[in-house]
């Protein structure tokens, strides 16, 4: 009974083998035809009888190239319209058939079963010369939001450098371009919020001088969002990024927060320092200005946010907002302290007398505030409304009636 049972499995093998062979004879006869040929092979691709066999991939590879070919010559003809979907989709799975025949074939010759590799050499050179043109499918992707599709196209052109098929290649193995792409391909995962592919393509991407900064901000919020989080990985990449980049606003803001979250202030001012030594732009001269308040260092906050008008260019709202502040929370403090003692207090009636100095101090910057930014009422509302119950109660009704609005 055993016997028959295995011949039975022996025959129903061989039928198999024989119709996946026959699928790819079909499919060659079909040649004439890529996409019909195309269709033809798939099943061959997954079964082990032909998918262990390079020529099949090799096969299929081909068919994808006939595709790509003919849909590319009619971008170079006279009112020539090519499927651009098309011919990007043959050029990736060009891509993927030809590395999965390389594959297997490789494996080959690491078992004895074939003495040395036949195909590497000619389908690294044909994929070598399409290559570039994986950034246009990239681009055209990314620029439509199909950011999975951009991420396909941007990662097999980096994913190409570090392939085995391209070992002996130094124009592809040290392609400048590929940290650049690299870049992009960050972009587009994090837009799918992929980390590990924002992982992968970030620690190639980073490095590019112009660019890098990129990876580094998308690494940062793959650190810092979602489930798990990394605090140490997330402060080490903007810290690296803040080294890196030091133009960068992102970096500096984000580090700046988490000196000021964790009580470091006194840190916080000796980097901005540094920073400033190198490169004084508005927004450095801001984020000091900041740290100056948080560390009650109010004139020096002043006269920093005074600089940052004076030079025009950029934080003039914001900085009068924080001129406000630097009055307007220590009238706060003051009003906290009123609260706890009796009216009859002399010291109540100092403390008044100092409110509405130091009220009358910060009106104006608010005021200067919203008529900069009119819309941005996070700088100016409700300190303003405060102030007006306080000095006067006909503009406190008029704003109150216009943030309502």
């Amino acid at each position: 009974m055993k016997k028959v049972l295995l011949t039975t499995a022996l025959f129903f093998t061989a039928f198999a083998m024989s119709a996946q062979e026959s699928v790819v004879k079909e499919a060659k006869k079909a040649k004439s035809d890529p996409v019909k040929a195309a269709q033809i092979i798939e099943p061959a691709l997954v079964d082990p009888s032909t998918a262990n066999d390079p020529e099949t991939w090799k096969l299929a590879g081909d068919f994808q190239k006939s595709i790509y070919d003919d849909e590319n010559m009619k971008l170079y003809l006279p009112n020539g319209q090519a499927d651009t979907a098309k011919l990007y989709n043959s050029l990736a799975k060009m891509f993927e058939y030809y590395m999965k025949c390389d594959e297997v074939e490789q494996a080959k010759v690491q078992s004895g079963e074939l003495k040395k590799p036949k195909l590497r050499k000619k389908l690294a050179s044909t994929l070598k010369g399409v290559r570039p043109n994986l950034t246009n499918a990239g681009s055209d992707a990314y620029n439509s939001g199909n950011y999975a599709g951009a991420l396909k196209y941007f990662g097999l052109y980096v994913d190409a450098s570090q392939n085995p098929m391209f070992a002996e290649d130094e124009a592809v193995k040290n392609d400048t371009l590929n940290p650049l792409i690299a870049n992009y391909a960050v972009l587009a995962a994090n837009s799918l919020d992929d980390k590990a592919a924002v992982f992968k393509y970030a620690a190639i991407g980073k490095n590019h001088k112009e660019e890098g900064y990129r990876s580094l901000m998308c690494l940062a919020e793959a650190y810092g969002k979602g489930e798990p989080t990394d605090s140490v990985k997330w402060l080490e990449t903007i810290k690296e990024g803040a080294e890196r980049f030091p133009a960068q606003e992102y970096f500096i803001g984000n580090l700046m927060d988490y000196y000021i979250q964790k009580g470091q202030v006194s840190t916080a001012l000796a980097e901005i320092d540094q920073i400033l030594a190198k490169n004084e732009t508005p927004y450095f001269l801001y984020v000091k200005g900041v740290l100056q308040y948080e560390n009650k260092d109010y004139d020096g906050a002043i006269a920093t946010f005074n600089s940052v008008i004076a030079k025009n260019e950029g934080f003039q709202a914001e900085s009068y907002s924080q001129m406000g502040n630097c009055y307007f929370f220590p009238a706060q403090q003051l009003v906290e302290e009123n609260s706890k003692i009796s009216m009859d207090d002399p010291k109540f009636a100092e403390n008044e007398a100092k409110i509405k100095e130091l009220y009358e101090k910060a009106a104006p910057n608010y005021e200067k505030a919203k008529e900069l930014a009119p819309d941005n009422k996070q700088l100016w509302g409700q300190f303003l409304l405060n102030i007006y119950w306080k000095l006067n109660k006909a503009e406190y009704d008029a704003l109150e009636k216009e943030l309502a609005q």
